[in-house]
């Protein structure tokens, strides 16, 4: 019995689509952003892709969770992250504030103005180089 549901769950990997390398940079007037997590939202369908850059603002886009790279296609793009500010205390509660770390329209992609197509070859040079005007 485990061995037909593992092979039911492996087949179930199988049939995802195919994916293609989707990596590069995160930047902010030329700088460099760490932390900040990148959302391509497919054009059709559901075959999204994820990431967050590392220090050298740098990503690997991931899709359905498990697969390095992402579907090639025409994508709407998201870029956000979040800055948790020291903590404060009031009346004996502790309150942690956040704020943007990027400007707040790139992190919706009805407002962020950002698309990107990735071709069947893949990319290994995406470059997001947001504005902070």
């Amino acid at each position: 019995m485990f061995v037909v549901l593992g092979m039911i769950a492996g087949c179930n990997s199988d049939k995802l689509p195919k994916t293609v390398p989707a990596e590069g940079v995160v930047m902010l007037d030329g700088v460099l952003v760490s932390d900040a997590t990148v959302l391509l939202i497919a054009d059709t369908g559901n075959l999204n892709a994820s990431a967050v850059s590392d220090k050298n603002g740098k990503f690997l886009l991931k899709a359905f969770d498990e697969k390095s790279g992402a579907v090639p296609g025409s994508y709407k793009v998201q870029i956000s992250k979040t800055i948790a500010e020291p903590a404060t205390e009031k009346n004996g509660e502790t309150a942690v504030n956040l704020k943007y770390g990027l400007p707040i329209k790139y992190s919706l992609y009805t407002t962020s103005g950002l698309t990107y197509k990735l071709g069947e070859e893949g990319d290994k040079n995406i470059k997001f180089d947001l504005t902070s005007k």
